[in-house]
């Protein structure tokens, strides 16, 4: 209810300085945040009404304010994907009303999930986890033998019951397929959850994987490829998403636990490396410009550039659940 009380009163304060604006006759204007890469400092970005370049824009932000406020004075939530489809004349496309979300997301500065904007989850569990619902619903994933979709509004997830010892997480699908064809929960000889976000992990993904770490205290591993995509997605998940830094507390899992695949193992673990493109490398350059990197992170970008090469999880996929992933976690051979 405080959170309620509190976007409500932010959303109004905005809508009276529109209004003011309009009746004095000035540039009605929405100043958005934008945090400066060292973080320390924030600045704005001005998005006009009475420019055209930015008009659109304007109107889809202030469309999102009206119905986040609807949707906390009556109760509920709706996807970014309905309201699309609600109006798709004025929003045109479905990836402007996704930046104007992020812009509403750094103006009230919370979380999409927060607002009641939720988007259509696409991450995916199996294992020894069952979640109970608000609603009274059980989603019991030892009912089922192969994956499940995990629940687009993480929140109303009441309570996670769990007797798992640990949660892994892979990049693709297509290794999240593969372990479970390979009998993974068999081999490994430990009770685990299995989790993947389908590359870049949404909020959802993101949010049940804090949960787990916190809630259940449970360790998190994860391995993705061994390129700096593979490794911004580990970081995704491990310090939250640079874009949505304002949410990181409720979405990132600062003890994840990286297993691999590490650039510095891949001479001696892969033999199907590929060169580096030039957005590679542009990719490593930008993910060492941060500030928040462990210093054994950072050495991994910098084994990578000198390198100039990389590999994908699909390169070790035959002894991933026999050997690579059991003895990266037995013998402690991650990275943090």
């Amino acid at each position: 209810m405080a959170m309620t009380g509190q976007l409500l009163a932010q959303i109004e304060q905005i809508t009276i300085e529109l209004v003011a604006s309009i009746i004095s006759e000035e540039k009605v204007t929405i100043q958005v945040p934008r945090y400066l890469r060292s973080r320390s400092s924030l600045a704005y970005r001005k998005i006009t009404f009475n420019r055209r370049p930015s008009r659109h824009r304007f109107c889809l932000i202030v469309y999102l304010l009206a119905e986040i406020h609807r949707l906390h004075v009556f109760g509920g939530s709706c996807t970014v994907r309905g309201l699309y489809y609600r109006d798709t004349q004025m929003i045109r496309s479905q990836s402007y009303i996704d930046a104007a979300k992020l812009d509403v997301c750094h103006m009230l500065n919370t979380a999409p999930v927060q607002l009641g904007l939720l988007s259509a989850s696409k991450g995916l569990i199996a294992g020894n986890v069952t979640f109970l619902m608000n609603n009274g619903d059980v989603l019991d994933c030892n009912e089922y033998s192969r994956a499940l979709t995990l629940p687009t509004d993480f929140e109303n997830v009441e309570r996670i019951e769990t007797s798992a010892e640990m949660v892994l997480i892979v990049e693709k699908e297509s290794v999240f397929e593969s372990l479970l064809s390979q009998q993974a929960f068999s081999t490994f000889g430990l009770r685990f959850i299995l989790l993947t976000g389908k590359g870049y992990p949404d909020c959802s993904t993101r949010r049940i994987v804090h949960r787990l770490s916190v809630e259940c205290q449970l360790p998190a591993y994860i391995l993705v490829d061994a390129d700096p995509f593979g490794i911004e997605i580990m970081l995704t998940y491990q310090r939250g998403s640079q874009a949505m830094s304002f949410s990181s507390h409720s979405l990132a899992t600062p003890s994840l636990r990286w297993i691999g695949l590490h650039p510095s193992e891949m001479q001696s673990v892969s033999n199907a490396a590929a060169s580096l493109t030039q957005f590679d490398n542009k990719k490593i350059v930008d993910l060492l410009a941060r500030n928040n990197l462990s210093f054994a992170v950072r050495q991994e970008l910098i084994s990578l550039q000198h390198s100039q090469r990389k590999a994908e999880i699909e390169s070790v996929i035959d002894f991933l659940s026999p050997y690579y992933i059991p003895t990266k976690i037995n013998r402690n051979l991650f990275l943090t």
